[in-house]
């Protein structure tokens, strides 16, 4: 149907840490979209668009969402209606740490009707290790083909100071890359990050949302038609980094942690913003799951990505048992600062979760 894709590095790697119940994997092969990008670039935005296009056009796609701390508030974001399955693992780290259970939820995905599958991985993630460790059973894993695209948004991309080895990282192991948040930027600096894009990453190609879901449409609905569709988007990473480098960076991947902390049952919108809002520096990505007073029949997920807050909240329907939360991502996070603004915001105790 789809070739498997040489595009990543192979680093040295000691596959001892490989538990051997996983080389008895044997499932239907499916396409598998690895979805990359720093934290609040907008990779779970851009999975719930491709899981609309795919619905309408009679495609099923399952999905397995990465984050931090608690990945079932982004899983129950995603209508449950466009997806075979959504399936969330809850780990900084899924490729050393969670990496026995990610391997097993990518069996349990294949044995279900879906035509494809996506994975979403944590903002920090080193998707290198990852992809290394899928390469090494390869012929175990239930994927016809592993693309890798990366979400970069357009805003940041390359000031993260300490963190940009990982934003680099990210985009050095992706074949694909897709520059979100360009509503918000002038034509300056899209065209000065695909600039930089250009020139460091030349073999990884810039596509849009509808390019992207057209390929891997066609490629699962006439795969005999259109055997190359994916490939004409693709093209192979040659890139090598030293050993030393990669432990580097996977190092610093491992220093971001998250929290979260109850919030009340209701709250005013202008309430949650303002706490978003006077989060401390150390923050990089937060999100709140609240009922508004205003709107007390649909939940919400605020967002903030470094700095910026998201303009518009994105309700969040699916949800039943969730209970309201404030989940915070980032370096060295002072719980009790980001406690203290809950308290004097809402005048609330907040527990940790």
């Amino acid at each position: 149907m789809l070739k498997l894709l040489n595009f990543f590095t192979i680093f040295p790697y000691n596959n001892k840490s490989i538990n051997p119940k996983f080389n008895s994997l044997i499932s239907s092969k499916k396409p598998l979209l690895i979805v990359a990008g720093f934290l609040g670039s907008g990779k779970t935005s851009l999975i719930r668009e491709l899981l609309s296009d795919f619905t309408e056009q009679g495609v099923t796609a399952d999905v397995i969402l990465n984050d931090i701390a608690n990945a079932e508030l982004d899983a129950e974001s995603i209508n449950a209606k466009h997806a075979g399955s959504i399936i969330p693992l809850s780990a900084s780290c899924a490729c050393c740490e969670s990496l026995e259970e990610l391997l097993a939820l990518c069996q349990t995905a294949s044995k279900s009707e879906g035509d494809l599958l996506l994975l979403e991985l944590n903002g920090t993630a080193d998707p290198l290790v990852l992809l290394q460790n899928f390469w090494l059973l390869k012929d175990k894993l239930p994927f016809s083909s592993m693309i890798q695209i990366c979400i970069i948004d357009v805003r940041h991309w390359g000031n993260r100071e300490k963190l940009s080895p990982i934003e680099k990282r990210q985009m050095e192991s992706s074949t694909l890359h897709f520059l979100s948040h360009t509503d918000q930027a002038d034509t300056e600096t899209i065209l000065k990050v695909d600039n930089i894009i250009g020139n460091n990453f030349p073999k990884s190609r810039k596509v849009s949302k509808n390019q992207l879901a057209d390929a891997l449409i066609k490629s699962v609905q006439t795969p005999s038609k259109n055997p190359n569709e994916l490939e004409n988007l693709q093209v192979t990473n040659n890139e090598h980094s030293n050993s030393n480098m990669h432990d580097k960076v996977h190092l610093l991947s491992h220093q971001v942690k998250g929290i979260q902390l109850s919030l009340p049952s209701k709250v005013r919108r202008t309430a949650i913003e303002n706490v978003l809002k006077k989060l401390p520096d150390e923050v990089l990505r937060a999100k709140a799951l609240v009922k508004l007073v205003e709107e007390p029949g649909v939940r919400w997920i605020f967002e903030k990505a470094g700095t910026e807050l998201s303009p518009t909240p994105t309700p969040v329907p699916n949800i039943t048992h969730s209970s309201s939360s404030l989940l915070c991502v980032g370096l060295e996070l002072e719980v009790k600062a980001i406690t203290k603004l809950v308290i004097d915001e809402f005048g609330y105790h907040p527990e940790i979760q």
